[in-house]
């Protein structure tokens, strides 16, 4: 494995499209009080990617029990394994989380007064508070059973109005009910990812929703938030106008139907859950494509 490749699986690539979304999507939720500064993009995408990659890697160094533990790791949960694997050691993570953080903090005080206002600093210390909060005690909120909450609402809300306000300097109503669907199927994402993990979480302790609520109602409640998702989408295309849009949406909701089911049977059988797992994030992409489109036609 070269360093690149290294480097890839720690910061786990794979899961930065849950911070570029909501990036693109208050991008041209902001388009529409004006032109958008390529430069402050740039710095808005950088900073997240930076803050986002940096809590991979404390996720990694403060759970590093559990994934030890874990036979059941894929490239969607149970950590990136570097650290299991020996294939890095906690210091040099330690550095790069360091690194990761001081530059999205870098990015964020640049835009913040450069025009974006003391807004961007809130929403950037919510991102970060989340993001590492999440695995470091004595928060440690994967632990609680609100873990899944917060990163739902930094991943949804805070992300979109954050990008908002850090490149318009104002607060647009219209964007919180756009990052209704974003919130709810990153949320699911989460959850059903969790699923996996259950044994070694509940053996070292980490009390994640799932562990707490148990797989089968960990199912029920993934129904829930799968069903609000969808409904949130139509929800968002119906106040845009953008009613072609609705033949995409009428995909998505029996797709979310099948994933479900699918992932639900996989259980029960005692299957491993990676293509229900990769549905749902198929799932999350999609319906953030669907929002981008339905902002940039009807706003």
């Amino acid at each position: 494995m070269n360093r690149f490749q290294l480097w890839a699986r720690a910061l786990r690539v794979q899961y930065l499209p849950a911070s570029l979304l909501p990036v693109l999507l208050g991008t041209v939720l902001a388009r529409q009080a004006g032109p958008v500064s390529l430069f402050r993009l740039a710095l808005v995408l950088g900073g997240v990617l930076c803050y986002h990659g940096g809590a991979n890697l404390v996720n990694d160094l403060y759970d590093q029990e559990t994934d030890r533990l874990n036979r059941g790791a894929t490239l969607l949960n149970g950590g990136s394994q570097v650290l299991v694997k020996g294939l890095c050691t906690a210091s040099r993570l330690r550095k790069a989380a360091l690194l990761c953080y001081g530059a999205g903090t870098a990015a964020a005080l640049v835009l913040a007064l450069s025009g974006g206002g003391w807004r961007v600093l809130l929403y950037a210390l919510a991102g970060l508070g989340g993001g590492f909060f999440y695995s470091v005690p004595p928060l440690r909120l994967a632990a609680t059973g609100l873990g899944e909450l917060v990163l739902g609402l930094v991943f949804g809300p805070f992300l979109v109005l954050g990008t908002v306000a850090a490149l318009t300097g104002t607060f647009l109503p219209g964007a919180l009910l756009v990052s209704w669907p974003v919130d709810l199927f990153i949320t699911a994402v989460l959850l059903i990812n969790e699923i996996p993990d259950y044994e070694s979480d509940r053996r070292t302790g980490k009390r994640t929703l799932v562990v707490r609520l148990g797989r089968e109602k960990s199912f029920r409640l993934l129904a829930l938030l799968l069903t609000g998702a969808v409904l949130c989408l139509g929800v968002v295309i119906l106040r845009f106008r953008v009613y072609p849009l609705l033949a995409g949406f009428l995909i998505l909701l029996p797709l979310a139907g099948w994933v479900w089911y699918g992932g639900r049977r996989m259980l029960k059988a005692g299957e491993k859950l990676f293509p229900a797992c990769a549905g749902l994030v198929l799932l999350h992409l999609v319906n953030g494509v669907l929002l981008i489109l339905a902002v940039w036609y009807g706003g």
